[in-house]
């Protein structure tokens, strides 16, 4: 079955994608139906059909190929609308990561990759490679051409706002002390915008800057 899957892939050939989907099909149907810690190599070559010395040809870890499997179910939550308002993109971008942690069992399969990723320094590399710093990466961009624009203060700190707009989300995933409803994501969006944007100043009163000065970079 193996070699059916695989095919005639010789060495440094571009990998076969019918096999890199069925790796991924079985790391996500072994996350559903179980545990992160039933995801091992050897689970995920069984249930593929690929080999677990060619899984490891293409991903370092199993937390590598978990996430990217989570990240393909949920790449359509950071689309951006070109023709929208600042204001209206964030809040599309924030209300898509609600609906998914709370109407997919990608909400609790996310709470495990959290609590996993506390003794998992693999978990933990991957989630930031392949789900935080995408994700924030979109945002920080979006903040940053607003301020290039004149719309928010020069001297916003890009790296805290992007924290202020999520994670509460993920706050009330892990915590569940009040519900991922729709009307959070404007709230959010809404309350963070109002304290970034440049408001006219009485005439003679100096601009005031950020500590450290400017904007930081995104990673």
């Amino acid at each position: 079955m193996k070699e059916a899957i695989e095919g005639r892939q010789g060495r440094g050939r571009p990998r076969s994608e019918r096999a890199r989907a069925a790796v991924l099909a079985a790391a996500t149907d072994l996350l559903v139906s179980g545990q992160i810690d039933a995801v091992t190599m050897e689970a995920i070559a069984a249930r593929s059909g690929v080999s677990k010395s060619t899984i490891y040809k293409w991903w370092p870890s199993r937390a590598h190929v978990i996430l990217e499997s989570f990240f393909n179910r949920a790449r359509y939550t950071m689309a951006v609308d070109e023709n929208a308002s600042l204001q209206e993109v964030l809040t599309s971008l924030v209300l898509a990561l609600i609906r998914l942690f709370r109407d997919s069992d990608a909400g609790p399969l996310m709470a495990d990759l959290m609590a996993a990723s506390q003794a998992d320094p693999d978990i933990r590399a991957a989630l930031e490679e392949q789900w935080l710093r995408p994700r924030r990466q979109v945002s920080a961009g979006l903040l940053r051409a607003a301020i290039e624009r004149g719309e928010l203060d020069p001297g916003t700190d890009i790296e805290a706002a992007v924290d202020q707009l999520y994670a509460p989300v993920y706050y009330r995933l892990l915590l569940g002390h009040e519900p991922l409803h729709d009307a959070l994501a404007a709230a959010l969006v809404g309350q963070v915008l109002d304290g970034l944007r440049i408001r006219s100043r009485p005439a003679g009163e100096p601009d005031s800057a950020a500590p450290g000065g400017g904007h930081s970079a995104s990673r």
